[in-house]
This record gives C-alpha cells, sequence and structure tokens, in this order.
C-alpha cells in the first residue's frame, strides 16, 4: 500500500473511533475488571515499573495499571479517546498517568525506555503488525515484558468470522491466531513466556452497537451466522437468548520478553 493510501486508512480510523470514544469508554469489555486483572497479571506490574500502553482508547488498561506502578503513558492515534481517557484517569484520581497522541507503529519515545508495554483489544487493527511489535521491542528495556491480549480465535473459527470482524469494523485488519503469535514475536526477538488462548461467551449485538453498526448491516451479518459450516457452528455455539444473540469469543493473552543484553 502507498504512503498516501496508508494515511487515508489511518485517517479513517481515527475519524471512526472519534465518533465512538465515548462508547468505549463505558464498553462492557473494555472495563470489566475480571479481564483487566487477568491481563494486568500476566504482564506482571511492579511498584518502580515505567509503563507503556499502547492504543489506549479510552485508558482502561492505563489506569488499571496506575495504583501497580510507578508511572504509565498511554498512546493512541485518536485525540477523543484520549479525552475519554483523561477524564477516566481524574474520576479514579490516577495522577501518575500521562496520554500522549501517537502511533502505535511509529512510537514517539526513545529506545529502551520502558520497562513494560502493554497492548489490549488493539493489534487487530494495526496495519503492520510486525512494526508494532518491533516499535514495542525497540522502546523495552532489556528484561522488560510486552504483555498482549488481542482477538485471536483458533484455526478452524478465524477465517470465517474475519467477515463479521470486518463489516462490523472497516477498521479490522487481521485476527492472528495462538500460533501466528508465537512465530511473530519470536522472530522479532521476544522470549514468549505465556500464551493462552481465552474464551468467553460474546455478547453480538452489543458488540455490534459499540461500532454502531448500521441495522442493515446487523441483519445481513446474522444471516451470515446461519451460513455456517458445522465445525464453525460446532466451535462458536451460536445461540439466541431472551432476543440476544451469543457466541463464543476467544483472546489471546501473551507475555513475551526481551532478552537481556549478552553479558548482563
Amino acid at each position: 500500500m502507498s504512503d498516501g493510501g496508508a494515511a487515508r486508512e489511518v485517517a479513517s480510523s481515527r475519524e471512526r473511533f472519534a465518533q465512538v470514544a465515548a462508547a468505549y469508554r463505558h464498553s462492557p469489555f473494555h472495563r470489566d475488571p475480571v479481564a483487566l486483572e487477568a491481563f494486568l497479571t500476566v504482564a506482571e506490574l511492579g511498584p518502580r515499573q515505567r509503563v507503556l500502553d499502547v492504543a489506549t482508547g479510552a485508558g482502561h488498561v492505563a489506569v488499571a495499571a496506575a495504583p501497580r506502578v510507578a508511572a504509565v503513558i498511554g498512546v493512541d492515534i485518536t485525540a477523543e479517546m484520549l479525552e475519554q481517557a483523561r477524564d477516566l484517569a481524574a474520576e479514579h484520581e490516577a495522577r501518575n498517568v500521562d496520554f500522549v497522541l501517537g502511533d502505535a507503529e511509529r512510537l514517539p519515545f526513545p529506545d529502551q525506555h520502558f520497562d513494560r508495554v502493554l497492548v489490549r483489544a488493539a493489534p487487530h487493527h494495526f496495519r503492520n503488525l510486525a512494526r508494532a511489535c518491533a516499535e514495542a521491542f525497540r522502546v523495552l528495556r532489556p528484561g522488560g515484558v510486552f504483555a498482549v491480549c488481542d482477538t485471536s480465535p483458533p484455526p478452524i473459527v478465524r477465517d470465517w468470522l474475519e467477515h463479521v470482524e470486518a463489516r462490523r469494523d472497516p477498521s479490522h485488519v487481521r485476527a492472528r491466531v495462538l500460533e501466528e503469535w508465537r512465530a511473530l514475536l519470536t522472530g522479532i526477538g521476544f522470549v514468549v513466556e505465556h500464551a493462552e488462548r481465552i474464551e468467553q461467551e460474546w455478547d453480538v449485538l452489543t458488540w455490534f452497537g459499540l461500532m454502531r453498526v448500521p441495522e442493515a448491516v446487523v441483519r445481513e451479518l446474522l444471516d451470515y451466522y446461519d451460513t455456517a459450516p458445522q465445525a464453525v457452528r460446532g466451535a462458536m455455539l451460536p445461540q439466541w437468548r431472551e432476543d440476544r444473540f451469543y457466541h463464543r469469543y476467544w483472546h489471546a493473552l501473551l507475555r513475551a520478553r526481551r532478552p537481556l543484553a549478552r553479558g548482563a
């Protein structure tokens, strides 16, 4: 893709998320305390650490991490999201958190600056995931941890579900299965210490509503679910209950460490 085409896609994504920034602040998944705790536990936070939260969105991870560490910076490409994040930090009196406008693929920070780099529910939007992960590696100090949580269906579901993901949110690029995450992070130079796929029941209509999916597209996608192959249906278990539509959904949860310098 040309630089101009990439810039237009970034601008389109920024505009789309600007429109739903307030909804993201109140999103049940993004603010879920159990899911946030599981993610931060994997990140192995500590009181002297400087932490970067990449694609911070409405700031849920940054604010949740703040009481456990020395300082947190959240970075995002959407100014309206950062406004929500600052309000959330003020609401929680998180005074050791700052928010900066910036791109995950070109982080505006020096080399080896952070002890932890966190990213949750965002990598499937990155146009160049390898570059974003390499940027995380660059800004981490040797021995530092890159913690990732992102949508990650099992292989039998991923390709079929990609149509739903992209129609729901055109800024979606691709979900990576767990094996792809391992290979990508290892290839960059990380040592993958923890990798698991977490399964949960997903409220599909709430998920659609978060991105203001038009009603016609909602109907189209619900019809598409009816076409799922038996193997996909068996893995996802789609079902209606009390006028709500649910199915299984999955996230990868990973901890990858930048090795210590040789001889350190």
